[in-house]
């Protein structure tokens, strides 16, 4: 996760909401997965390639708040905006048989304009037409530490509490997801190298830990990973799709 700047506002909660049987399960045996998962979803699921997706930074931009950008405009108000064709490149994933696998930084048990945590960011993801399919996806968030909760700017201190452990944070969400599922992942989508690191841990190729925003990186190509550069500060995605989705993702195996 990383700050950045934006230009356009989506609100949560206005939109189409998701049916009771794909929102959230707060019970002990869903762990971090923010839906009770079928045997017939795990089996479909099972030993899938997989995209493994940071969302904040990432799948959507942060907001500017009186000249000063801030990430927790999602947490205090359920605010955020979704890159330029980020959905549509997850779908092209999808359907060449890629498993999608969500995940983010922000607190589990902190509650959005009436939705749990995992209510409103799956409502996020299915508004904006990301993949949400339950046999397909997973979202993967986990309670945040009493530092970022109770904090005063819980933005700026879940950035302090991401730079700090998010790295061991991801590799544990793409290991449970492993260790469950036998996902393999094949392609990253990250703003920061505490990410980055985390998705070449877990086995992901480096040139295909794409980074994006590139203010949460030290360098461009940090540690073999690709950039995806642009102008107006990397709007998002369309030239990546085109270049690189379209023409050189495989079918999935």
């Amino acid at each position: 996760m990383r700050y950045a700047f934006g230009k356009a506002i989506s609100r949560l909660g206005t939109g189409l909401c998701l049916t009771m049987a794909m929102m959230a399960s707060a019970s002990a045996e869903a762990g971090d997965y923010c839906r009770t998962i079928s045997d017939a979803d795990a089996e479909k699921l099972n030993g899938r390639s997989a995209v493994v997706a940071d969302i904040d930074g990432v799948l959507g931009r942060y907001v500017l708040y009186d000249y000063g950008p801030t990430n927790g405009a999602f947490l205090d108000e359920g605010i955020t905006f979704p890159r330029d064709d980020a959905a549509l490149m997850l779908n092209i994933y999808h359907r060449r048989g890629y498993a999608i696998v969500y995940m983010a930084g922000r607190p589990r048990q902190i509650s959005v304009n009436g939705e749990s945590m995992c209510e409103a960011t799956m409502n996020w993801l299915h508004d904006n037409g990301f993949p949400t399919e339950s046999a397909d996806t997973l979202l993967l968030l986990r309670d945040g530490d009493s530092s970022v909760v109770d904090a005063e700017d819980r933005g700026t201190a879940m950035a302090e509490w991401m730079g700090k452990h998010g790295t061991d944070l991801f590799i544990s969400f793409v290991d449970e997801a492993k260790s469950r599922f036998g996902i393999v992942p094949t392609y990253g989508y990250v703003d920061s190298a505490v990410v980055a690191d985390a998705f070449i841990a877990v086995g992901v190729e480096p040139a295909n830990v794409f980074t994006i925003g590139n203010k949460g990186v030290p360098r461009l190509g940090y540690r073999g990973t690709t950039p995806i550069v642009g102008e107006d500060a990397n709007d998002g995605y369309t030239d990546h799709v085109k270049s690189f989705v379209v023409p050189n993702v495989p079918v999935a195996e």
